[in-house]
């Protein structure tokens, strides 16, 4: 609502037909008018917000733990340019045209997984166990391993009478040559291991590679930007595209921050748990989904299950070399209700992308072209936050038959999401390349920066 607001706010301010310039005022004459209006350059607007753009797509993103084994002769080259190279073009750059083309999916992933780590931190009940260790058990924090051959090992010690899987090792041996087998999640791993091998919480903070002072630079960079924005609300000036564009995103930040506050950022080792080589990892997640149907239903399902964030339910750990990319920890009720209030907020960052409906546009088709843009992105997330709650009704239900008014809203939800999905991508593509090829010819009153001493008490 707040955020529905401020794009009200902003919409009637910036398109006002008083201003404090008149918009056929030569800039030298605004540049000599005793400093009643100070000037900021093109390159001051596209670079605050592309840093801030930045900000929100690479640096709030708290990946997984992408786990890559270790090699036992490698060469220079592949170490310090091959490798990192594949890294930034396999994992960290799909990361960030995620964040930058659907950014409300990663603020429900973020979402997801803080709700999970949540109900982590209650189920293992350990002295100092906090939220931090949920979310390290689920971005793939521990390993399972396998010592090499005929390497001596001791059982770790379990509180009941029933012989231990999990060993540490007794000799001296080199640990590349353990073998890395998978991840772990958190019913593989039982809680007397956990209370043993797991790091302290001072340990996993220690292993992110941000603290929350660089958390809270971002967070105030971010914020800076925001009042800014509301600030030429207020004195009626302009906004660019680029700078609504950028507002959308900085909006939705602070919620990624706020889900994401308590998970370590950047981790790349976890940590190692041992087994014997004559023991092998059980699928501990229950009866795993499979895809089923032609390619056509298929596809319905994958664009559905994702959507509601429910892909977990079909993936097997057990056979993975690192975490998934997107991997929450599980499935539930609760991860549906992320997915709905995420949903919610994602309308909110399309509507605020109407900030710029009356905005004056270099020609008719851009105009129209940012319209239809700006409704896609509020309907396309809307469709997901009804087929969210349509789930979540459902789940509350004692029978399990399904009431008729749900299957006549829910199919029609389902085919506009599948056929509108592509569209939603086309709009996000459409408003950033608009608000940069929308820079050629901007009014002169988006040159005039804030006076900020009216905001300053005086008499």
């Amino acid at each position: 609502m707040l955020i529905l607001l401020l794009t009200y706010y902003l919409a009637q301010s910036a398109h006002s037909e008083a201003g404090p310039i008149p918009a056929s005022i030569d800039v030298r004459d605004v540049a000599s008018c005793d400093g009643q209006y100070s000037q900021r350059s093109l390159a001051n607007i596209v670079w605050s917000c592309l840093s801030t753009i930045f900000l929100c797509t690479w640096v709030a993103v708290h990946p997984n733990v992408h786990f890559r084994a270790e090699k036992q002769t490698e060469r220079w080259t592949e170490k310090w340019l091959w490798d990192p190279l594949l890294e930034i073009a396999t994992y960290k750059l799909p990361l960030f045209l995620w964040a930058l083309l659907v950014p409300e999916y990663i603020l429900a992933w973020a979402a997801r997984q803080y709700i999970q780590a949540g109900v982590i931190r209650e189920k293992g009940k350990l002295p100092g166990w906090k939220r931090t260790h949920g979310h390290f058990m689920i971005m793939g924090g521990f390993h399972l391993f396998r010592l090499p051959d005929n390497a001596p090992s001791v059982p770790l010690p379990l509180g009941s009478l029933e012989p231990s899987e999990f060993v540490i090792p007794s000799s001296r041996h080199s640990r590349i040559h353990e073998i890395p087998v998978c991840p772990l999640t958190f019913k593989d791993v039982p809680v007397d291991v956990l209370e043993i091998i797991a790091p302290t919480e001072t340990e996993l903070k220690d292993r992110g590679k941000s603290d929350v002072l660089t958390k809270i630079i971002v967070l105030v960079q971010t914020l800076w930007f925001v009042i800014q924005c509301i600030a030429r609300g207020s004195q009626r000036l302009p906004l660019t595209e680029l700078e609504v564009v950028t507002l959308a995103y900085a909006t939705l930040n602070f919620f990624i921050y706020a889900f994401w506050w308590d998970k370590p950022r950047n981790v790349e080792c976890p940590v190692r748990v041992y087994k014997t080589s004559m023991v092998s990892n059980k699928e501990s997640e229950g009866q795993l989904e499979e895809w089923g149907g032609n390619w056509a239903s298929r596809g319905v399902q994958k664009i559905l299950i994702y959507s509601i964030g429910g892909q977990d339910s079909y993936v097997k750990i057990s056979e993975k070399h690192s975490i998934p990319m997107f991997w929450s920890g599980g499935t539930g009720a609760n991860l549906t209700n992320a997915g709905l209030g995420s949903s919610i907020l994602g309308s909110a960052f399309g509507a605020i992308h109407c900030i710029a409906w009356s905005s004056e546009f270099p020609s008719r088709p851009e105009l129209v072209l940012w319209r239809i843009s700006c409704v896609s992105m509020i309907i396309v997330p809307f469709l997901v936050a009804i087929i969210c709650a349509l789930i979540m009704a459902y789940q509350q239900m004692e029978n399990e038959e399904l009431p008729w008014w749900m299957v006549a809203i829910f199919v029609p939800c389902v085919i506009l999401l599948f056929l509108s999905a592509w569209l939603y991508i086309a709009s996000r593509i459409a408003t950033l390349v608009i608000a940069f090829t929308n820079l050629r010819s901007l009014p002169l009153a988006a040159f005039t920066s804030v006076d900020w001493t009216t905001f300053i008490p005086h008499i």
